[in-house]
């Protein structure tokens, strides 16, 4: 058994959430979705307690977990997602997660916890799309720089139980899905990382030498856009650990299209770029003069 969360007034709370199961039922029939979701939720056990949490309670089709610290959060988080991402499907369907996660001051009676940051961990795992997770900008500070890279701040969300809107993260997993877990809880990389940027006949490329570059119609940019759409100062890109993060900084926003996924908009916000694609500055891709190319080596 893996040794016990030491007494104390802190804890990151995090609970995770399975989605779809009620459909699972209706379409595989009671004793296959039952067993597909009692798969579920041990696999979740063991990805706890692999990452040294402990699991407070079973709430419904999912758990509630407490972490000495957020890293270990962050960690059962995306071993959480891997776990039920790789179980066998019941029929044509598999389940997905809604996990959310705070570090806070907490209640603690007998083996439960109790508390507003209990209370807002569980409205944070409402929040979060299935394979995905929230946390709140509080903890993201408290992470360490590998998980910082790929955390996409979102626009203030409203909370219920709370009178005001408050600052989110979500937590990027797809961006770091293809990263080798190793017990050691460390990420290992194999290459340096590299962006490669096209822009007209222009070549740019980003890696622990130059690693960063500013975008947008100011003619002392490293890549010019001379679209009136675009802003002077329209974007950065700039290495955090082991990604690139594309950063708006523009009125019009920032149109990103990563292959193989629909293209969206990035308004003040910053995003980690995977794989390739292209973006363009204050208008749609398929509507600008002037498209930038990425190609992460």
């Amino acid at each position: 058994m893996p040794e016990a969360v030491p007494p104390s007034s802190e804890y990151a709370v995090l609970f995770a959430d399975l989605v779809g199961s009620t459909e699972l039922y209706e379409r595989v029939g009671d004793k296959a979705a039952f067993e597909q979701v009692d798969r579920c939720i041990r696999g979740m056990r063991i990805a706890v307690e692999t990452k040294q949490g402990r699991v407070v309670k079973h709430t419904g089709d999912g758990l509630m977990a407490v972490f000495r610290d957020a890293d270990s959060a962050a960690d059962a988080t995306l071993l959480i997602h891997q776990t039920v991402k790789e179980l066998p499907a019941a029929g044509d369907q598999k389940l997905a997660l809604r996990i959310g996660f705070h570090f806070g001051p907490v209640v603690v009676a007998g083996t439960d916890v109790f508390g507003e940051t209990v209370n807002f961990a569980a409205r944070l795992a409402e929040l979060a799309s299935p394979g995905k997770a929230i946390t709140s900008s509080e903890t993201a500070r408290r992470l360490g720089p590998e998980w910082r890279s790929v955390l996409h701040t979102l626009p203030p969300r409203a909370i219920r139980g709370l009178s005001r809107p408050v600052e989110v993260c979500e937590l990027m997993c797809e961006a770091v899905g293809e990263l080798t877990i190793v017990q050691s809880d460390h990420f290992l990389l194999a290459t340096e990382p590299e962006l490669r940027l096209y822009l007209d006949s222009k070549t740019l490329l980003l890696n622990a030498t130059r690693p960063s570059a500013r975008i947008g119609r100011d003619t002392a940019a490293d890549l010019v856009v001379a679209d009136t759409q675009s802003s002077r100062r329209h974007a950065e890109i700039e290495l955090r650990g082991d990604k690139f993060v594309l950063i708006d900084r523009s009125s019009n926003g920032t149109f990103v299209q990563i292959d193989g996924e629909k293209e969206f908009l990035l308004s003040r916000e910053e995003v980690v770029l995977r794989g390739r694609g292209h973006f363009s500055l204050g208008r749609s891709c398929a509507n600008s003069p002037q498209v930038v190319d990425f190609v992460c080596l």
